[in-house]
């Protein structure tokens, strides 16, 4: 029975996914906006996946996605992830157990979310590593006598990574039609940071009362090397502080591993029985909000 069971489980789940595939890739009207943000073939798209992207999450997930390289749209993802969880659900439960089952569920549709999030976060750090390096060739470019779309197009070509990935896609709005102060708005939603929004600033402050950019772009390439020189200072000096907190943190789970392999029956009373499991999650709920708290005490804010 057992196995009749865990056989349509599967069925199940692989008809899900088999559906999820031909929805995904079935073909739509090109939209102009595909074209602008890619340079390439519009992707298949649906009205489910519109909508999706048009509420907050979605235009997050899209965000995100955009910065981490990856071509799948936001809509696409936000399917995906709920389709796995929903399968997860179902099958892991009925593997594991509703204790176990149920977080490994979670899991299951977090860990691809925190993937993407994670090299969007590598794609926003490497791209403000790269900026005063692009601002001192924008502003070598404007002091040769070349006009601002022009050094974003040198940019493009002569930078590599993000820097070089941002810059095309610059490029490319601004051949479409759109100005300047747009795109680099643009690039600012996309990647906020303070150091590029006083970039934006200039730019617009520039165009608005004028001045010279070229030296603004120059002093702030300055301000950037060097606040990244004392934030490098002040993470050295505060390694200490935070490889305690990762430690603290590590105690508890390690600690219990310790016990239930040391004295299973103590294991026993924490993992099955209705009492243990409310101590455990409470344990946890504790366990996150002292990392929360312990980590915001080591930051300092440059």
């Amino acid at each position: 029975m057992e196995l009749l069971i865990s056989a349509m489980l599967g069925t199940a789940m692989a008809l899900t996914f088999a559906g999820a595939v031909v929805y995904l890739r079935a073909p739509a009207p090109p939209r102009a906006s595909d074209i602008l943000f890619e340079g390439t073939a519009p992707r298949g798209r649906g009205d489910l996946r519109e909508a999706i992207e048009a509420t907050p999450i979605g235009r997050r997930l899209d965000a995100d996605l955009r910065r981490a390289g990856m071509k799948v749209r936001g809509g696409d993802l936000a399917i995906v992830l709920a389709l796995v969880l929903l399968a997860s659900l179902v099958v892991l439960p009925a593997m594991f157990g509703p204790t176990l089952g149920v977080p490994f569920a979670i899991a299951a549709a977090l860990v691809p979310y925190l993937v993407i999030r994670r090299r969007a976060g590598r794609h926003a750090r490497e791209f403000q590593t790269q900026l005063p390096a692009v601002l001192d060739l924008i502003a070598s470019a404007l002091r040769a006598g070349q006009t601002e779309p022009q050094s974003f197009a040198l940019v493009a070509e002569q930078m590599k990574g993000a820097a070089q990935e941002e810059f095309a896609r610059m490029k490319r709005e601004i051949d479409l039609g759109a100005n300047v102060d747009a795109v680099t708005q643009s690039l600012l939603d996309r990647l906020p940071s303070r150091e590029l929004e006083l970039v934006v600033d200039a730019v617009q402050l520039a165009h608005r009362v004028g001045g010279d950019l070229a030296e603004m772009l120059a002093a702030i390439a300055g301000s950037i090397r060097d606040r990244t020189r004392l934030e490098g200072e002040i993470r050295a000096l505060t390694a200490q502080q935070r490889a305690s907190v990762w430690l603290v943190t590590a105690l508890a789970p390690i600690g219990l591993i310790f016990i239930n392999l040391i004295n299973p029956e103590w294991g026993a009373l924490l993992f099955g029985t209705t009492l243990g499991r409310i101590v455990l999650g409470i344990a946890l709920v504790l366990e996150i909000v002292g990392y929360v708290f312990a980590r915001q005490a080591s930051v300092v804010e440059v």
